[in-house]
């Protein structure tokens, strides 16, 4: 009878380039969703090896089915190898750390109705200001409720100004001027619901505009705005918005960076400090909220129906 020999297993590093091998070959599938359990990328319930080579894609720079909400498990800010190896120790039911945005229970009532009321500023204001940034000629726009709302460019002198006159985009009514709209905007905005009479206002800080840098796609912006709520339900005060790197093109989601509202003792916020809003081209954004402690949590955002999952 034929002896068998044992073979051992090949030596990490080895084992590692075959894995590498085998990812640039995988097709890359559908596109991502929303997801229920931390590093199931393909959101069958479970996670598995397959979760794991997904995410290990993303952080080779392959196609893959990752966002940055969902695979940036240890929340460092990007989708890396580390991410990988969690997804995949937790798959073999190995012991791991997790961090990527866990089910914290409900996020505070007054708090979401704030940053729901909020995200027109980018999925619509910031989007039509760079949709028409380079119109060198007067002209107005329809909006979505047709020659009753417009966006209105006016050039002079080689400055563009724009300017939102009751401009509906779905139950947002805007209202407002976007001053040196072409390149660093000076805003001072009002969004109302056509549904009620809460408002809220956000203007430039000491009239200061919105640094913006052309890149691929769109805009970044970066800057602060004070906000001024007007809500019958909450008594909601001032509060400041910091603009971080926003990556701005024409479609309704911000491709990168985030925005951050941040209160003060006079905010009317009880117990939150800040509450961060990241968003990386998906409908799905994380929202990281500080609390007056120094604790913090996060949430999941679904921005097509402003949506706390």
């Amino acid at each position: 009878m034929a002896r068998k020999t044992h073979r051992p297993s090949p030596p990490a590093a080895i084992r590692l380039v075959i894995l590498t091998v085998a990812l640039a070959s995988l097709p890359h599938l559908a596109d991502a969703q929303i997801f229920k359990v931390c590093g199931d990328v393909d959101a069958n319930g479970v996670v598995s090896v397959t979760d794991g080579v997904q995410v290990l894609r993303a952080a080779a720079g392959l196609t893959s089915d990752c966002t940055d909400a969902i695979c940036d498990i240890d929340v460092s800010g990007a989708v890396t190898v580390t991410d990988g190896v969690v997804v995949l120790r937790k798959a073999a039911g190995l012991a791991i750390t997790e961090n990527c945005i866990p089910h914290d229970g409900k996020i505070d009532s007054q708090l979401a109705y704030l940053l729901r009321f909020g995200e027109p500023l980018v999925s619509a204001v910031l989007p039509t200001i760079v949709l028409r940034r380079s119109e060198t000629v007067d002209n107005s726009f329809e909006c979505q409720n047709g020659e009753d709302g417009l966006y209105e460019v006016s050039y002079f002198d080689g400055q563009q100004d724009g300017a939102f006159s009751d401009c509906y985009f779905d139950n947002a009514v805007i209202n407002g001027d976007a001053e040196n709209s072409g390149d660093d905007p000076v805003l001072s905005i009002e969004i109302a619901d056509a549904r009620n009479d809460d408002t809220l206002a956000f203007e430039g800080t000491n009239g200061t505009g919105l640094l913006g840098v052309s890149v691929e796609g769109g805009v970044k912006y970066s800057g602060r705005l004070d906000g001024s709520a007007a809500f019958a339900r909450f008594d909601t005060a001032d509060f400041l918005l910091v603009v971080s790197n926003l990556q701005v093109g024409t479609g309704p989601f911000p491709l990168g960076g985030s925005i951050s509202y941040e209160f003060d003792a006079d905010s009317e916020m009880p117990g939150i400090r800040r509450a961060r809003v990241y968003y990386d081209g998906s409908n799905l954004a994380r929202v990281e909220v500080t609390f007056s402690d120094g604790s913090f949590k996060y949430y999941r955002f679904e921005l097509r129906y402003l949506n706390f999952l």
